[in-house]
């Protein structure tokens, strides 16, 4: 049993657009270019540093680029490169020892060729940065000649968050229909976690990678196949039971392939497995006074408390035909598709009965050109998807949070101008609903008032500061944010109050 009930308080939301410009030159073991085709790129934050009404946000572009050489324009080549980059944002309440999680996506790419050996690379990035304050409300014991009525919680604790670095290798064989490999050009993977299991002192993941493989087949035309292969990996972990829960995140640090022979291929994923391990317990809480003491009375604290609903995973296809842009040339051949969620796009709404979902995704397309040398091209597409998911108890004013990843993106050539793409999107849906509790935090022997005296506005009380108050617990208490009373008692270092200390509070 815990011995106090967990809340977070939202002390800053931001969604921010970052550029990022670098240029990447052509090593001189590789060809010259002539026309860069095509960049593929995922971004990951690498840490968040919080300081005094600023944040810094850190992270590591991993880009691909595609294109073809001097001596061979019909042909492709690939290059690698890792880019770093730091972030400082203005971010007011922002400061040492509160929670920060960030997440970013890319939005663009644009890429031009300098010279024979030279690249230019932009990025646009959409972060999304919560910034957060814990507080743990005390849960009391029953006292002799004292009923308390209690109502009962559901509530997660987190045990433990441990990463792990894991390098996957396994030999594939391509589908018996595919072209023969001359030269691999380059492999993309992406992770599907299947299944979770929790045993004593162990977590265990099991999974898929797909791999899209890009390659030169024995009449130098270039090709593309999907590849998968599975994954069960055991990840030591003291302290875990079979009836905790574990979630899993993975990060892609590195994959390389090479060829075995003219059908198989080595392919090598190096991960970072982050996973994060919940007990769940029933926590009863003193909400009420059934028999009261004389001499004695109860503090309380109305809380809002996030009750889970519903949580659900699906499985989404969307189809949209595109049409090539003006100035491109025909197409003779798809080579392969892929893409990417749009950041900032995403839209998810609760209704009545269930949830409706709203984005756009970013497709990258490669293809043959319809011209003598047959030179390889890339278009570009935008591709849009809305869908409603049937969930009955969902209602129209409960939160909703969207876990989207896009799982696959095959094209298919309609005509000379003209391209159909499938996206098929992996969904997890939670809906949660907000509840106001009111809470006895303690009993004192001096009578409580429920809320301050009334007052004019621009008006202040003075409030003594006692054992296990915190900021956030006297903004929550009073109804007045934590940068009012921190601005109004030039209070420094709003970790350290002492027991004792005079706080001004306005009065509502």
């Amino acid at each position: 049993m815990p011995d106090g009930l967990r809340i977070d308080e939202i002390i800053a939301e931001r969604t921010l657009e970052a550029e990022i410009n670098r240029r990447v030159s052509i090593p001189s073991e590789l060809p010259p270019a002539v026309r860069v085709v095509s960049v593929n790129a995922s971004v990951d934050i690498t840490d968040v540093e919080l300081g005094t009404g600023f944040v810094v946000i850190n992270g590591i572009i991993r880009a691909t680029i595609y294109y073809s050489p001097e001596d061979a324009p019909s042909n492709i080549q690939s290059l690698r490169r890792n880019f770093s980059f730091s972030e400082r944002i203005a971010v007011s309440g922002a400061r040492r020892g509160l929670d920060a999680d960030a997440e970013a996506l890319i939005t663009d790419i644009d890429f031009s060729l300098i010279s024979p050996r030279n690249i230019n690379l932009d990025f646009t990035i959409i972060i999304d940065l919560d910034i957060s304050a814990a507080d743990r409300i005390p849960i009391i014991p029953d006292r002799d000649g004292m009923d308390f009525r209690r109502e009962r919680f559901r509530v997660q604790r987190s045990v433990r968050e441990r990463n792990y670095t894991r390098t996957i290798t396994e030999t594939v064989r391509i589908p018996a229909d595919a072209e023969t490999i001359r030269r691999v050009v380059d492999v993309d993977n992406s992770i599907q976690i299947s299944e979770i299991t929790t045993d004593y002192d162990r977590v265990r993941v099991r999974g898929l990678i797909r791999s899209n493989l890009l390659y030169v087949d024995e009449e130098g035309q270039v090709e593309y196949v999907n590849l998968t292969h599975g994954f069960n990996e055991l990840f030591p972990f003291s302290g875990v039971t079979p009836d905790m829960n574990a979630y899993v995140n993975t990060r892609i640090i590195d994959d390389r392939v090479e060829m075995v022979d003219n059908r198989r291929v080595r392919i090598s994923t190096e991960l970072v497995f982050t996973i994060l391990v919940i007990a769940e317990e029933i926590v009863e809480i003193p909400t009420d006074i059934i028999r009261p003491v004389d001499g004695l009375f109860p503090e309380r604290r109305t809380v809002i408390v996030e009750r889970l609903v519903v949580e659900e995973r699906t499985r989404v296809s969307v189809r949209e035909r595109v049409t090539i842009p003006e100035g491109n040339p025909d197409i003779a051949r798809i080579v392969s598709a892929s893409g990417n969620i749009r950041g900032g796009t995403i839209d998810v709404e609760a209704e009545s009965g269930g949830v409706l979902i709203s984005g756009e995704i970013d497709v990258n397309i490669i293809y043959v050109a319809a011209l003598p040398q047959q030179p390889v091209y890339f278009a570009p597409a935008r591709i849009s998807f809305s869908t409603f998911l049937t969930i009955p108890q969902v209602r129209s004013n409960m939160q909703v949070y969207a876990d989207i990843d896009l799982n696959s993106v095959t094209a298919s050539r309609v005509s000379e101008r003209e391209i159909s793409v499938r996206a098929v999107l992996d969904v997890n849906i939670l809906v949660t609903e907000r509840v106001r509790v009111p809470i006895i935090t303690g009993i004192t022997d001096r009578p409580v008032p429920s809320a301050p005296i009334p007052a004019r506005p621009g008006e202040t009380f003075v409030y003594i500061v006692k054992s296990g108050d915190t900021i956030y617990g006297i903004s929550q208490r009073f109804g007045i944010s934590m940068d009012r009373i921190i601005a109004l008692n030039n209070i420094s270092d709003p970790e350290n109050l002492q027991i004792g200390q005079s706080l001004l509070i306005p009065r509502s």
